[in-house]
């Protein structure tokens, strides 16, 4: 089996609402750990999502690799949700809010991702993965990730957790 090292993101700027697409650095904190983090990956192809908070993690690597950018690793859309608290998202939607917490990958936020679309692309990321170098890292976010190690190993994507830089190794 080939060697898969799924990396989220180092800690945003902007924490505590849903990020999704939106587009902050990474906190001036997290450049030593994220770098502490990485510091044993050893990859021959390094994909990242275009969103600043994994380029910059990518470009963190050992070694400066090259990274090549591949759009359908960003993080699934929130929609009219990103940028917002949970909390803010229950009061302005607080049907749509209940829908989501007992079927998370069923209820999109408005003008949201739906789930299964964001699998889909996710699927053609891993298949432009899966034709690259190995061994390989991606480093991306925590959705993208849970999406990943589901369609790699049938991984519960409601249940997977990651932290930030977080380094997990897979089969690919």
């Amino acid at each position: 089996m080939a060697d898969l090292y799924l990396i989220r993101h180092a800690e945003p700027a902007l924490r505590g609402v849903f990020l999704g697409q939106l587009d902050p650095p990474l906190a001036a904190t997290a450049i030593a750990p994220a770098c502490r983090a990485l510091a044993g990956v050893r990859a021959a192809a390094v994909y990242s999502s275009p969103l600043r908070r994994a380029r910059d993690t990518a470009a963190l690597l050992p070694g400066n690799p090259a990274v090549t950018v591949i759009e359908d690793l960003k993080e699934i859309g929130y929609g009219a949700w990103e940028g917002k608290t949970w909390r803010e998202a229950e009061r302005g939607w607080p049907e749509l809010a209940r829908r989501k917490q007992t079927g998370w990958l069923d209820v999109a936020p408005p003008e949201g991702e739906p789930w299964t679309d964001f699998l889909g692309r996710v699927a053609r990321a891993l298949a432009v993965v899966r034709r690259g170098a190995l061994p390989a890292a991606v480093v991306a976010h925590q959705a993208v990730n849970a999406a990943l190690a589901h369609l790699l190993s049938g991984r519960d994507p409601v249940s997977f957790e990651q932290q930030y830089c977080e380094v997990i190794h897979c089969d690919l």
